[in-house]
């Protein structure tokens, strides 16, 4: 959980970048970034030829509309096949897995809560596929959206988490 968003994307390109070192596929997925924007920042900070890096699929940058509700309403059979099917493209092609940044502010600002929590409950702690991902979550959506038993459950679905200012 995040109080800024400098906080929150300065974790998103540490961790895309450390992916990106251990030959892994990189995913993007945030509407709170342009993606003009996510990827001069990679360009400047990695020093890399990002749009190379994205023709050959090895950097992915989409909003967490795209990913999560591309017709508009989310869908949890449609995005974990599309999560499967992206490892097992990563695995074809040599890489060692997929590394997945997943900014969940767009399902609060699309009143998406209820459909947010069965999605999370759906994923495993522990992937049977080489997958690492953080789903970023801010804390004004959590104090503002959230009981502290919904979170209490966000914690069952991940290990770890990261929460500040929350007890």
């Amino acid at each position: 959980m995040y109080a800024s968003k400098d906080e929150k994307f300065n974790e998103a390109f540490a961790f895309l970048k450390d992916g990106l070192q251990r030959n892994e596929v990189v995913v993007m997925t945030t509407s709170d970034m342009p993606k003009d924007e996510i990827r001069a920042r990679m360009r400047d900070e990695w020093k890399l030829n990002i749009t190379e890096l994205e023709s050959k699929g090895d950097i992915i940058i989409r909003t967490t509309e795209e990913v999560y509700f591309p017709d508009g309403m989310p869908n949890i059979q449609r995005t974990m096949a599309i999560w499967s099917t992206l490892v097992e493209n990563c695995i074809s092609k040599g890489k060692r897995g997929i590394r997945v940044f997943g900014d969940m502010t767009a399902f609060f600002k699309n009143g998406f809560t209820k459909e947010l929590f069965e999605y999370e409950s759906c994923l495993e702690q522990r992937f049977n596929f080489p997958a690492i991902g953080i789903c970023a979550y801010d804390s004004k959506d959590i104090s503002k959206n959230i009981t502290l038993e919904q979170i209490r459950q966000l914690q069952q679905y991940h290990n770890p988490v990261w929460m500040e200012g929350i007890n």
